[in-house]
């Protein structure tokens, strides 16, 4: 009768055993497909974002304010053998490369209110002109800034006027 009790015992242990193993396999599964349609969904939305971010660059370039998309102001350096990309990438390291760690930058028409001015970020938008955005941490604002090349074919710069944003 012992040898009975055991192995029903035994029977019945195996079976929940199995039980339990059958359960945590399904549950298993279950969590495998909700991550693969998680990541189904996240790749849909990363592929339909991408339009959005390229049409909202399209729109801004077809705008005709940058040197990149302004076909006169290409043709202008272009007349004077200059690669136009060179001079946009050489006017912004000028630019960008004047901002010092302890006074204002030359071309910002304000002094730093809550630290020091330093330029951010720079957009040649023609054969003349730049629009460069300035912060000192808490303030910011925008400055038109004029360039030319001198007869050595050197950057000169001179600031036309500026924009603080004091909220």
């Amino acid at each position: 009768m012992k040898s009975k009790i055991f192995m029903y015992l035994f029977f019945f242990a195996l079976m929940f055993v199995v039980y339990q193993f059958m359960n945590s396999k399904r549950y298993v599964e279950a969590k495998e497909k909700e991550i693969n349609l998680m990541e189904e969904k996240i790749n849909q939305l990363k592929i339909d974002a991408l339009p959005a971010a390229n049409s909202s660059a399209e729109k801004s370039e077809s705008r005709g304010f940058t040197l990149k998309s302004n076909s006169k102001a290409r043709e202008y350096f272009e007349d004077q053998q200059m690669d136009p990309d060179s001079i946009i990438l050489e006017i912004e390291s000028k630019i960008i490369s004047q901002n010092q760690a302890t006074e204002d930058h030359p071309l910002v028409p304000y002094p730093g209110l809550q630290g020091i001015m330093r330029i951010n970020r720079v957009e040649v938008l023609n054969n003349r002109w730049v629009l460069a955005e300035f912060t000192d941490g808490s303030y910011w604002g925008e400055a038109l800034i004029s360039y030319f090349l001198d007869e050595n074919n050197e950057l000169q710069f001179d600031t036309l006027d500026g924009i603080l944003y004091t909220d």
